[in-house]
């Protein structure tokens, strides 16, 4: 099987899709799939220069805006800024989070609040603007990116794996509530994928990405951006697919 293959078959061809979070790595990685795939996407990020310079790079298929995920008023005004721009926005991906090091016992207040309203406020407060009109369509699907870490705790990464446990579940809850209205609501959970954060917390580990995926999954390989892409294209043409975690994470959790 080609590891193109949904790109390919230009699944997404005339729709129009938002991705937060999308200067850089996993993001960037999704927005390119999701162009491949013949969509229209707007690169959303809190590093508007950044976003800028993705979607010039990506070309005609791609716009950019900015956005602060965690503050309302900049969620809302990125939905106007998406509906004037497409008249429609058919997919949304909820990418954009924050990850910090620390044990429990050592874990301020203040950076728990900063992730999980990054990670879990910022994937309700889009959620909730862009479903307004995709339930009034009939049509459309989110995909939020969560984590096996949403999956599975581990130590020093607490607050992180508690803002990717409520994304799940939050993705739960909102696929029951959107299905009447033929709208789709899905999870990926990316494993050790070779991105800047990815390699910024292997250091702060004192550790390489490719150490961290050797010693924690199956395929002892990082994950490539293209390939949790490929998981968000799926995910975003698949009509019977609703309330999801999809695992992309080389065999590291099995369920």
């Amino acid at each position: 099987m080609s590891s193109r293959r949904w790109i390919d078959e230009r699944a997404l061809e005339g729709r129009a899709a938002v991705v937060t979070g999308a200067a850089r790595g996993i993001g960037l990685g999704i927005a390119h799939s999701l162009a491949d795939a013949g969509a229209q996407v707007l690169l959303a990020d809190l590093d508007e220069r950044g976003a800028s310079t993705a979607a010039d790079n990506l070309g005609r298929r791609a716009a950019a805006a900015s956005v602060d995920v965690a503050d309302p008023a900049s969620v809302a005004s990125l939905r106007d800024t998406a509906l004037e721009r497409y008249g429609q926005v058919d997919v949304l991906v909820n990418n954009a989070g924050v990850i910090s090091v620390a044990p429990v016992l050592e874990l301020e207040w203040d950076e728990w609040s900063r992730v999980m309203a990054v990670n879990a406020g910022g994937t309700f407060l889009c959620s909730r603007a862009f479903a307004r009109p995709m339930v009034e369509a009939g049509s459309g699907a989110i995909v939020n990116v969560a984590s096996i870490a949403g999956k599975r705790g581990d130590p020093t990464l607490a607050h992180y794996s508690a803002s990717k446990f409520a994304v799940i579940g939050f993705t739960q809850a909102l696929a029951q509530e959107l299905a009447p209205a033929g709208v789709t609501v899905n999870a990926v959970c990316p494993g050790t994928v070779d991105t800047p954060m990815m390699r910024d917390l292997a250091n702060r580990w004192e550790d390489s990405v490719q150490n961290v995926a050797a010693r924690f999954q199956a395929q002892a390989r990082p994950q490539s951006v293209t390939e949790v892409g490929q998981a968000v294209i799926y995910l975003a043409c698949s009509p019977a697919v609703t309330g999801q975690a999809l695992n992309v994470d080389g065999g590291t959790v099995f369920h």
